[in-house]
């Protein structure tokens, strides 16, 4: 075994696969969120706010979140974030904790 499998099975290895399982998710939406209007996609930060009052916590909404923000960037700068970016972004989050 290589000295770098070895490394991503142990300690910070273990994070980055738990980080990388959540792109998934969030490429999934990624269809959906494409065919919202620009309307609607702006929309969606209300409907955020709205689900925290509702109790939501903000871990709740990350997935949704990060799609959003990934479809915002390309239509107004023309450029979408890298699923190792959306995975770098995640530990900047609240306790930084993949679900």
């Amino acid at each position: 075994m290589s000295v770098f499998a070895r490394a991503l099975r142990a300690g910070e290895g273990k994070k980055v696969r738990r980080l990388a399982e959540l792109v998934p998710l969030i490429n999934e939406l990624e269809p959906a969120v494409e065919a919202l209007s620009d309307q609607d996609l702006a929309h969606r930060t209300v409907e955020f706010k709205e689900r925290v009052e509702r109790g939501e916590s903000l871990d709740d909404l990350l997935i949704d979140a990060f799609a959003t923000v990934r479809e915002a960037a390309w239509r107004i700068l023309g450029q979408r974030h890298f699923d190792v970016q959306l995975m770098g972004a995640w530990p900047c989050t609240s306790d930084g904790s993949p679900r």
